[in-house]
């Protein structure tokens, strides 16, 4: 394809190595939320009920050094409620999701794919409680872990060509035995892999997948996500557990007020991913507009910065139908668009420039050359010659 000549290059490679000496973000940007709007109307009106980008919105965030764009898009759109979860997908809603992807990975960036749906399927209209639990053996309206493998498998053959493609293979899942999470994980994961996909997995955990609840309890009778997750296994090692984190009262993301103090929120798990060898990526996260916020965001990125178990990150949230949502930075519109944007936000990324232009970050850190043309070729699905 036609981006494949930009990332392969020893340059890449010194860059990769280098970078892994020391703290290296190697993806930063934003989640375009949009595809998962307005739950209660299935499969809804492209651009009244959804919107996946905005292109100029796009084109904004990539001419500021941001490099990834984290796409949710919701399974009862993408499959389609009369069929139920598996391979049988909704072209109309599945072309549009791809018109985005293609924009933004045509254009140099990483288009993480998120199924936004709690680890569930079948009623999206009270998000994130409505809903069977994939996999709940309990519940005869509930989809399986097979028709959940199925779909991904579906889905990574559509996009095994694009290096630049990262799997978000489910946003938050919560209230439900941390052993389900896993099975299902694992399924998934086996399923892209099954398919010949080699990029980039981003594996959640229970409890909204809170980077600050790692290592607790996050409902009653739930193992931590620290005690069970250690089970996950990929033949490629090419996976990054997908954390979130909030710094309102309860977490919530809905107030304001950051009351959560930062980073002492993401010590526990920070040492949990290097006491392990593992690898994080923050693919959400916000705060209100104001002064103890630009703080508590700061200081987060900071650490992320200066601890490697972090690669990336990506803001919660631009896109195009937000409105006045308080967390939006959707350029010109949203109403952190003058403030966390350029206060915070954009800085960071400027100083990370050039990023790096290809979806490699093996969650057990390689060593050497050899580790890094290793981590490159299972990236690309190439040979690299002469090694």
């Amino acid at each position: 394809m036609a981006f494949l000549s930009r990332v392969v290059s020893f340059g890449l490679a010194s860059a990769l190595f280098a970078g892994w000496g020391s703290a290296e973000i190697l993806y930063a940007g934003v989640n375009s939320a949009g595809g998962e709007f307005a739950q209660q109307n299935i499969p809804g009106a492209f651009g009244i009920d959804y919107q996946f980008i905005n292109q100029s919105a796009i084109d904004f965030f990539f001419a500021s050094g941001a490099n990834t764009i984290r796409v949710p898009f919701l399974l009862e759109r993408m499959c389609p409620l009369e069929t139920g979860l598996g391979s049988t997908l909704n072209e109309t809603y599945f072309k549009a999701f791809q018109d985005a992807v293609t924009y933004i990975t045509m254009n140099g960036g990483y288009a993480i794919l998120d199924a936004h749906n709690y680890m569930r399927y079948n009623d999206p209209s009270m998000q994130p409680q409505s809903g069977s639990i994939i996999g709940n053996s309990t519940d005869s309206k509930a989809s399986t872990t097979e028709n959940l493998a199925a779909f991904w498998s579906e889905v990574a053959k559509r996009f095994v060509r694009n290096p630049n493609v990262i799997f978000g293979i489910m946003n938050e899942p919560h209230d439900m035995p941390t052993e389900l999470v896993l099975t299902n994980d694992q399924a998934m994961i086996d399923a892209i892999r099954n398919a010949g996909a080699q990029q980039l997995i981003l594996v959640p955990g229970n409890g909204f997948t809170g980077a600050q609840r790692w290592l607790n309890s996050t409902c009653e009778g739930c193992k931590p996500n620290a005690e069970v997750l250690t089970a996950i296994q990929d033949p490629l090692n090419n996976f990054a557990f997908d954390m979130h984190l909030y710094f309102d009262n309860d977490t919530s993301g809905t107030h304001e007020e950051c009351t959560q103090a930062a980073p002492t929120n993401i010590i526990p798990a920070t040492t949990w991913l290097r006491e392990n060898n593992y690898t994080a990526f923050l693919s959400e996260f916000g705060a209100g507009g104001n002064n103890p916020c630009f703080q508590t965001l700061n200081n987060t990125i900071k650490w992320m910065e200066q601890n490697p178990q972090f690669i990336g990150w990506t803001y919660w949230a631009a896109g195009p139908l937000w409105g006045d949502y308080f967390l939006s930075v959707e350029p010109g519109i949203g109403v952190q668009s003058n403030t966390t944007w350029p206060i915070v936000l954009e800085p960071h990324i400027r100083s990370y420039s050039p990023m790096v232009r290809c979806g490699v970050s093996e969650s057990r850190r390689v060593e050497g050359v050899s580790g890094v043309i290793k981590a490159l070729e299972g990236c690309l699905g190439l040979t690299l010659p002469g090694f």
